[in-house]
């Protein structure tokens, strides 16, 4: 019984909870309602009073603005009508000068009508006294026939060939004061413009010279190198194409072959294999492999960047890898490499004082001994050969011709031939540049001696200054100064056409005069 009166008071209760917070949702609702409108009519309220304050703040500015329109408008009104105004003084101006231009053009016209009639009335007067002058020489022509007869051809001729001779006089006349001016100029004209372009020229010589040989640091390592009955150094030689000659006094290994590429790789082989632990058959053929790789691309960097040095371009490929096989080519002990950059620019230098294409002159000089990379596989000089090589691969005639002519081959025919005869010669005379072996010494001192000797006026030769003189000795008494000056250039011209050399021979001519008396 006591249960079944709790779950009532307990149902009881719960509605009674629910029915209160149903009143107490309601009235909440109620009363956000009301003050929800309350808060919409302040709100509204609100909008009205700022919408009415937006509104007059606009007319406010919408006058201010038409004010402020009208005014600058007025500016610019005022502004137009100045300028219209302006406008209309300038065109006035303008038509007035057009009228005085016009009026000038027409005084001009007039006056050119005026000159036109007159030089037509003189050219009809011209052409009557010419009509008159014609007819009148015409009758003095026949009259003067009828005085001469038949000898009239014969004056004709006569003074024809009179003419002839005076007019060939006079062109000879000319010719050998124009040639006697040459010579009296050119030699110091040639000397200034030679002496400008050294100035210009500011490179120093290139002191290199070629090593061929390799040093062994000891026993260990020529036996390493060597191979068992000299085997590796028989295999480098087969590879390579050169021979390979052994000094047991320097220990040290000689590099000898006509090609110069063939003896840098096998130079630099042999480098390599010193610090290789093994040698064998297997990595001399890899040694020798990776050199000629690294050979081929350093002769081809060489030849570009030569070639870039100077500025010239559109060089086919095979001319640049042969000016970098130069590289290793040596001529008097001059590396020929350096020498034909420096030929180039000495060319190229020379060219520019005459005003002529200095591009022209860098390529014939720089060009002008590729042949000496060849002519130990081609017979030929090397000028020729250097001349058919680069005619081959696309260069111009005048480059090629200048590089065949450049040691007369063929005889110079253009000034380009001459500036890269110059150049070669001042390239190899530079103080340093070239050093003679000791037989083309001898060979040299022999040939200038035998020279003087040849001519029957001659005493004695003494060669001096490392055959930079040549000093012939004569009988006074058979040579006097006349002819010791005739003798002196017979000399000199011989050396010139017997003998090739760098720079100048100096011919001296020295009369010997003996007086001997007794005394007794």
């Amino acid at each position: 019984m006591i249960y079944i009166l709790g779950f009532i008071s307990f149902i009881i209760g719960f509605f009674l909870v629910v029915f209160m917070s149903y009143l107490v949702r309601k009235n909440i609702i109620r009363e956000a309602k009301q003050e929800a409108a309350e808060l919409v009519s302040a709100a509204q309220s609100n909008s009205d009073e700022i919408l009415t304050e937006k509104e007059r703040e606009f007319e406010e500015f919408k006058h201010e603005l038409e004010l402020k329109s009208e005014k600058e408008l007025n500016k610019y009104s005022q502004n137009i009508a100045a300028l219209k105004s302006k406008i209309e003084d300038v065109q006035a101006g303008h038509n007035s000068k057009f009228q005085v231009i016009h009026s000038n053009i027409n005084k001009k016209k007039q006056r050119y009508e005026r000159e036109k009639s007159f030089l037509d009335a003189e050219k009809d007067k011209l052409k009557k006294v010419r009509q008159n002058y014609k007819s009148k020489q015409k009758s003095y022509v026949e009259a003067l026939k009828n005085a001469v007869g038949p000898e009239a051809s014969d004056i004709k001729s006569k003074l024809k060939i009179e003419i002839e001779n005076d007019t060939k006089t006079k062109a000879v006349k000319w010719a050998q004061a124009m040639e006697e001016e040459t010579e009296r100029t050119s030699e110091r004209t040639a000397r200034q413009i030679l002496d400008v372009a050294l100035n210009r020229f500011a490179r120093p010589y290139c002191p290199e010279r070629g090593i061929q040989y390799v040093n062994l640091k000891n026993e260990a390592t020529r036996k390493k190198v060597f191979g068992p009955e000299r085997a590796n150094l028989k295999l480098i030689e087969k590879e390579c194409g050169v021979d390979l000659i052994f000094n047991e006094e320097m220990n040290s290994i000689s590099v000898s072959g006509f090609d110069p590429a063939r003896r840098e790789l096998a130079r630099a082989s042999l480098e390599r294999l010193l610090t290789e632990k093994n040698v064998n058959e297997k990595s001399i053929g890899t040694v020798i492999y990776k050199t000629k790789k690294t050979l081929f691309k350093k002769i081809k960097t060489d030849g570009t960047k030569l070639f870039k040095s100077l500025k010239l371009r559109n060089v086919n490929t095979n001319i640049i890898n042969m000016m970098g096989a130069l590289r290793y080519r040596y001529s008097y002990a001059q590396n020929q490499y350096f020498h034909c950059s420096e030929v180039g620019y000495l060319c190229g230098l020379l060219s520019s004082e005459l005003d002529l294409d200095v591009y022209k002159g860098r390529r014939a000089g720089v060009l002008h001994d590729l042949g000496k990379a060849m002519d130990h596989s081609i017979d030929g000089g090397h000028a020729v050969i250097g001349a058919d090589f680069i005619e081959k691969n696309g260069e111009a005639e005048d480059i090629v011709h200048a590089v065949r002519a450049h040691h007369y081959d063929v005889q110079p025919s253009t000034p380009l031939c001459y500036l890269v005869i110059a150049a070669d010669a001042l390239s190899g005379a530079r103080p340093g540049a070239r050093r003679s072996t000791a037989d083309a010494y001898m060979q040299k001192m022999g040939q200038l001696e035998e020279i003087g000797n040849s001519f029957k006026e001659v005493i004695d030769t003494f060669i001096m200054s490392a055959g930079r003189e040549v000093r012939v000795q004569v009988d006074s008494k058979k040579v006097d100064d006349l002819k010791a000056v005739d003798l002196s250039k017979r000399v000199a011209k011989k050396i010139e056409e017997q003998c090739t050399y760098p720079g100048l021979i100096k011919v001296t001519v020295v009369r010997k005069t003996q007086a001997i008396e007794t005394a007794k």
